[in-house]
């Protein structure tokens, strides 16, 4: 009966180890095929840099301030942080914009491409830059 017992636990053993072993590999290859997935830096700040992507945030930038870029407009220029882009999980390009050189004004987009056309999925901006589109309104 002793003998029974043993053998029983060295089966229920190996069977432990050969789910343990498909648990990891199942686990490692979802690793890998999320990391290939996934942009780099590089391609994601060549994307940025496409024209259809800059006319979709200089877009968006515009709704903010319907004059920008022009004399009368509160933003004349932008610039964007590639160091700090990076790919939001949920999908897109998060991309961090500094305004006429100043890095208290600031935006944050997600830049999306849906049916092969790009969009700006969410945005915020700083409350310097809040403040001084404000006064553009008085």
């Amino acid at each position: 009966m002793n003998s029974f017992i043993t053998s029983t636990r060295i089966e229920e053993a190996g069977r432990m180890k050969k789910v343990l072993v498909l648990v990891t590999l199942l686990l490692g290859i979802g690793i890998v095929a999320g990391c290939t997935n996934t942009p780099s830096k590089d391609r994601m700040n060549e994307e940025l840099k496409k024209p259809e992507v800059v006319e979709v945030i200089e877009e968006a930038i515009k709704k903010r301030d319907s004059k920008a870029f022009t004399e009368a407009g509160k933003i004349k220029t932008y610039n964007i942080d590639y160091d700090k882009t990076y790919y939001n999980p949920m999908g897109g390009i998060e991309v961090i914009i500094y305004v006429n050189g100043n890095q208290n004004l600031k935006l944050q987009y997600t830049v999306v491409k849906t049916n092969n056309k790009y969009e700006i999925g969410s945005g915020s901006g700083s409350e310097e830059l809040t403040k001084l589109l404000k006064e553009e309104n008085k």
